[in-house]
């Protein structure tokens, strides 16, 4: 899947993000990933909670649009709205991947899930894998850095995991470099992830990493696009077509 993370970059404004939702659907994303954060982070920014009454009506125009409506869950109280507003798959933050009991509220539900590993090294993936107890139907790793340098990226990580794990394994952007999330194609990430950005904030909550609106029609086009040079793992006697 190609998943547009809107997650805070709505900044609490209930209109706005209905533009980052019209707007991802018109460019043919196949997902739309929210942030549902702890209790805590609203006691600090109450502004940024959208109401529950929102993410029913997105749900519904979701679900009638065929696209895929997605939470990353930090609040395992949450998990009763996310089952009212009928979530279709979850995200767990990187600084949850060994947290038991958001992975066991999450695993109960029956939902694909999403793991970011964004500062998570091989030990603490393989601690991962034990929680779950090698449940790796409905989890997909996301390789992600979070580091917004392009030398962290370290796209290798992608067939290392797969082969370590033997697991669905995405990619997630971090990167200022945008033509990186190209780039992971090569590495044959099960899904992309990527955060967007619209234009009525100078900065948002996720602005160095993020894919402009205006031009994530192009970008989803071009990653369809380029997927389709990857072919197989063959190499046959052809004639040339070239003039």
């Amino acid at each position: 899947m190609i998943i547009c993370e809107i997650g805070l970059n709505h900044m609490g404004d209930e209109k706005y993000a209905r533009e980052y939702v019209k707007k991802i659907i018109d460019a043919k994303a196949n997902g739309i990933l929210f942030h549902i954060r702890e209790k805590s982070f609203y006691k600090k920014y109450p502004k940024l909670e959208l109401s529950e009454n929102f993410y029913l009506s997105i749900s519904k125009l979701l679900k009638k649009k065929k696209i895929k409506f997605g939470i990353t869950l930090a609040d395992p109280e949450k998990i009763g709205l996310c089952r009212k507003i009928n979530v279709d798959f979850y995200k767990i933050f990187s600084r949850d991947i060994l947290d038991t009991q958001i992975i066991e509220i999450i695993k109960s539900t029956k939902k694909s899930t999403f793991v970011s590993t964004g500062i998570s090294d091989l030990r603490e993936i393989t601690k991962f894998m034990k929680i779950i107890n090698n449940d790796k139907k409905r989890f997909t790793l996301i390789h992600t850095q979070l580091d917004n340098n392009i030398e962290k990226v370290n796209l290798r990580a992608l067939p290392l995991l797969k082969e370590k794990y033997k697991i669905k394994v995405g990619y997630g952007n971090h990167a200022k470099n945008i033509l990186t999330i190209y780039l992971s194609l090569a590495f044959e990430p099960s899904d992309l992830i990527f955060y967007v950005k619209g234009n009525k904030f100078k900065k948002h909550i996720d602005e160095i990493h993020a894919v402009k609106l205006e031009e994530l029609k192009n970008i989803i086009k071009n990653i369809n696009e380029l997927s389709k040079g990857l072919g197989k793992k063959e190499k046959i006697k052809m004639k040339s077509k070239i003039k």
